[in-house]
């Protein structure tokens, strides 16, 4: 992921979500931005500014790309 890629998180459910979309949370439906990479310190975290106007740091692998930076 890069700074400037739209995010999502996973589902907190996981693929129960897909037979039970009942089971999605607002958290799980939020669109958020990379506004910053830790380049070489710890790869495994970004930070992410969400559409609720909450920004923090996030694991890499609790994130879905919505769209990549070209």
């Amino acid at each position: 992921m890069k700074e400037g890629d739209l995010v999502k998180r996973k589902p907190e459910w996981g693929d129960w979500v897909k037979h039970n979309p009942w089971m999605l949370t607002e958290k799980d439906l939020e669109i958020g931005m990379v506004i910053q990479d830790r380049h070489g310190w710890n790869e495994t975290i970004v930070a992410v500014h969400w559409a609720s106007g909450m920004s923090g740091w996030i694991k890499k692998q609790d994130l879905v790309k919505v769209n990549a930076n070209p």
